[in-house]
């Protein structure tokens, strides 16, 4: 099936060079991306996640050409050559490729655990700046625990991670911009946890649904139009035209309609932007670049604070004023959470 899967994958690669490559700018070195596939196990680790993944990957790395060494993958077991992925026809199992271009270089850098993805967002934080753009894909299972705002992500071996646990490592960040794609099911109970300046979200569906399959192909549904949106074109080559406003850019809020209008099964997707107008103005080849509303402060005394810890970032919350307070080693920051 491996043989199958990456000869059919080497044909769409080749396909997908079709798509017109934009000139490399500095906007595509300033932009990073944080993909995620965490599979729960290898019962449930479908092939269409890693279809999703390659697609998506393959529309950075050649269709923006956003430098590889920007792109870190968090892929299910990583590297590990032990059988992970369950196979479309569900007639077997076998190792995810970790190539996920067709080059013969491996692109999956960690597995899908808590440990890997605490250590790559703490890494990323620490070194991305005010001029840098951060995209954040998940495609997976999710669940929730009450059907509305409390929705969890599945890592690799059945670990769950909380929609405040993710919302709490995307507040680490004080850089320019902040995209999320995410493709789960329950993936709309993320959203009140994500309410920060310069981010824009966008989900499969709602905190109280589920996200589905394509009815035709091996891909998520949502997650599969807004990437051919975003792209120009479908796996294959065909062109696709979501720049609906002509302004030879496909923002997130086109990709979103494209994809929405596009969505044939039973959920809802949604969109959140803060401010309103950074979803139609942040695109691949040019992110919204606006002033984040973090600022360095002290914790002061007597400050009324809910605390947990969380892999030696302490984090202390103002429950009166939404306000955050993160702490990395001997760093505190305050982050004014806006609604």
């Amino acid at each position: 099936m491996m043989r199958r899967l990456m000869t059919v994958f080497t044909i769409a690669a080749m396909l997908l060079q079709l798509t017109p490559a934009r000139a490399q700018s500095s906007a595509e070195n300033h932009l990073y991306a944080v993909l995620i596939n965490g599979g729960r196990n290898k019962l449930t680790n479908h092939e269409r996640y890693w279809n999703d993944c390659s697609f998506l990957y393959r529309t950075l790395s050649q269709t923006y050409r956003i430098p590889k060494r920007n792109i870190t993958v968090l892929m299910s077991d990583g590297g590990d050559s032990e059988e992970d992925l369950l196979r479309a026809d569900f007639r077997g199992f076998e190792s995810s490729p970790t190539d996920l271009d067709g080059d013969g270089v491996q692109d999956v850098d960690y597995p899908a655990t808590e440990q890997a993805l605490n250590h790559v967002m703490v890494r990323l934080s620490r070194e991305l700046t005010a001029d840098d753009h951060l995209f954040i894909f998940v495609v997976d299972h999710g669940g929730s625990k009450d059907h509305e705002s409390d929705s969890f992500i599945w890592l690799w071996n059945d670990v769950q991670l909380s929609d405040r646990h993710f919302g709490l490592l995307v507040s680490l960040f004080d850089i320019g911009s902040i995209n999320i794609l995410m493709g789960q099911c329950y993936a709309g109970g993320f959203i009140d946890n994500l309410l920060y300046n310069n981010l824009v979200i966008t989900t499969a569906c709602g905190g109280y649904e589920q996200s589905w399959t394509s009815p035709d192909k091996t891909y998520d549904e949502f997650v599969y139009h807004w990437t051919c949106a975003v792209n120009g074109a479908d796996e294959l080559g065909n062109p696709i035209n979501a720049d609906t406003n002509g302004d030879g850019e496909v923002s997130m809020a086109e990709a979103f309609e494209y994809a929405r209008s596009h969505d044939r099964v039973n959920e809802t997707p949604l969109f959140f932007s803060q401010p309103d107008d950074l979803g139609s103005r942040w695109a691949f080849s040019n992110p919204g670049n606006s002033p984040t509303d973090i600022q360095e402060e002290r914790l002061e005394d007597g400050e009324p604070v809910e605390s947990w810890s969380l892999s030696g970032i302490h984090n202390q919350r103002d429950s009166n004023n939404g306000v955050y307070i993160i702490r990395q080693g001997k760093r505190t920051r305050k982050v004014i959470r806006k609604k």
